[in-house]
C-alpha cells in the first residue's frame, strides 16, 4: 500500500515539473501569438507587438553601419527615429557620422535629380523628383513609348508593362492639369510603379497583378496606333492616342493603387515606397504598408527592415502561431488533468474512512443464531420451499 501510495506522489511530481518546464517558455510565446492573430488586420499593431522581439541594441547598430557604408543616409536616420521610439540608445558617433552624411547630400541630391529626369530610374528622393518631372510633363512617358513600343511591333521581347504604364500616365497628363492637382495619386502612383519596375523592384506575383489591370484599362488596338505616333516622336499624337487607348472606366483598379502608392511615397519617402514595392506581392499589401507608413512615419523604413513581409501580414508566421495556440491549449488540458488527479490523490489522503466505524465481519456466534432463526422459520411456514428468500427475523410468510 505504502508503495503505491509513494508510486503516485511520485507520478505526481513528475507530472508537475513536466507542467512547469514546458509552461515557462510555452505562455509567453502563447500570448504573443493570441494577441497577434487578435490584431492579424492590422499591420501597425501587428509591427508593434513583434518590434520588440528583434529591435536590439546590437542589430540597430549593425543595420546603420550598413546604411552608411551604402550612402543610405535616409534609412539610417530611420534606425535612429525608431531606435528612439523604443529606448535603445545610440551612440553619439554613430549619430554625428549620419548628420555628416546627411548634410553632404547636395552634390548627390542635383546629381540624381538630373540622372531621374533623363533616365527614368531613380531611387533617392531627388532622382525620382526627376522622374517625376519628366513623366508630369509628358517627356518621360513619351520616351517609355518610344523605347518600348518599336521593339514590341517587331515581335521582340519587350516589357508591356512599361508600356502600358507609360500610356496611362501619358492620358492621365491632361486631366491632372484640368482637375488641378486631384488625379496627382494615379498620375504619380503610376510613374512611381514604373520606375520600380524598371529598377527590377517588382515581385513576380505584384507584377502580374499589375498586367491584368493594365490590360483592363488600355486598349490593344489602340495601343498599336500609339506606337506608330511613338516611331515617329509625335508628341500631339501620342497624347492623342494614348487618350483614346485608355477605358477610363476599368481605371478603378490602378486609380486606387496608384493613390496607396502615392500615400506610401508621401509617408515613407521615395526609398520607402520602392523598398515597400520590392516586398509586396499583392496591391493588397500595398495599402496594408500604407497604412503602416501613416502610423509610423520616417520609421517605416526601419520597421520593414527588421521584420520584412512580417509587418504587413502573418502570412508565413500564421502556421507558427496556430500551432503555439494548439500547443498552449494541449498544455491547460494537461494542466486540467493534472489538477483533477492532484485532487483525487489529497481527498484520498485527507478524507479516509476511520478504522472504528470500518464494517467488520460476522462472528461465528451470530451466524450459527440467524441460522437456527431460519429454520424455525422454514418449520411454521406451510411455503417453506418457497424460492422467495425470507430476512433474517421476519416471522411472516409471504402472500400467494
Amino acid at each position: 500500500m505504502r508503495v503505491r501510495l509513494f508510486g503516485e506522489w511520485m507520478l505526481l511530481l513528475i507530472s508537475a515539473l513536466t507542467l512547469v518546464g514546458s509552461g515557462l517558455p510555452l505562455v509567453p510565446r502563447a500570448l504573443t501569438a493570441a494577441r497577434l492573430l487578435a490584431v492579424a488586420d492590422n499591420p501597425p499593431a501587428i509591427a508593434t507587438i513583434q518590434l520588440p522581439r528583434v529591435l536590439t541594441l546590437e542589430r540597430v547598430e549593425t543595420e546603420i553601419d550598413a546604411a552608411i557604408a551604402a550612402e543610405d543616409d535616409d534609412l539610417a536616420q530611420s534606425f535612429l527615429d525608431l531606435a528612439d521610439a523604443h529606448g535603445v540608445a545610440v551612440d553619439p558617433d554613430r549619430r554625428a557620422r549620419v548628420a555628416a552624411m546627411q548634410s553632404e547630400g547636395t552634390y548627390r541630391a542635383a546629381r540624381a535629380f538630373a540622372a531621374g529626369a533623363a533616365t527614368g530610374e531613380a531611387e533617392t528622393a531627388a532622382g525620382l523628383a526627376g522622374v517625376l518631372a519628366a513623366d508630369l510633363s509628358g517627356l518621360g512617358d513619351i520616351r517609355d513609348i518610344a523605347r518600348e513600343g518599336p521593339i514590341c511591333a517587331r515581335g521582340e521581347t519587350c516589357d508591356t508593362l512599361v508600356l502600358g504604364l507609360a500610356t496611362v500616365g501619358l492620358a492621365t497628363n491632361a486631366a491632372t492639369i484640368a482637375s488641378a492637382g486631384a488625379a496627382t495619386p494615379l498620375r504619380a502612383g503610376v510613374t512611381i510603379l514604373k520606375t520600380a519596375r524598371k529598377l527590377g523592384r517588382l515581385p513576380a506575383p505584384l507584377a502580374a497583378a499589375l498586367i491584368r489591370m493594365v490590360r483592363a484599362a488600355v486598349d490593344p488596338e489602340a495601343v498599336r496606333v500609339l506606337i506608330r505616333a511613338g516611331g515617329r516622336l509625335d508628341a500631339a499624337g501620342l497624347t492623342a492616342a494614348a487618350r483614346s487607348a485608355v477605358r477610363p472606366d476599368a481605371l478603378r483598379g490602378l486609380r486606387n493603387l496608384g493613390g496607396n502608392v502615392y500615400g506610401l511615397y508621401a509617408a515613407a519617402g521615395p526609398r520607402g515606397v520602392l523598398q515597400v514595392l520590392g516586398i509586396a506581392r499583392t496591391p493588397g499589401e500595398i495599402a496594408r504598408a500604407e497604412r503602416l507608413a501613416l502610423r509610423f512615419g520616417t520609421r517605416t523604413r526601419a520597421t520593414l527592415k527588421l521584420l520584412d513581409r512580417t509587418a504587413l501580414i502573418l502570412g508565413q508566421e500564421f502556421a507558427a502561431l496556430v500551432r503555439t495556440v494548439l500547443f498552449a491549449l494541449a498544455w491547460v488540458f494537461g494542466l486540467a488533468l493534472f489538477c483533477r488527479q492532484l485532487g483525487t490523490a489529497l481527498g484520498r489522503r485527507l478524507w479516509q474512512r476511520p478504522a472504528s466505524i470500518r464494517l467488520k465481519p460476522m462472528s461465528d456466534s451470530v451466524v450459527t443464531i440467524a441460522e437456527s432463526r431460519h429454520g424455525r422459520d422454514a418449520l411454521d411456514c406451510p411455503e417453506a420451499g418457497r424460492a422467495e428468500p425470507v430476512g433474517i427475523g421476519d416471522q411472516s410468510c409471504p402472500s400467494r
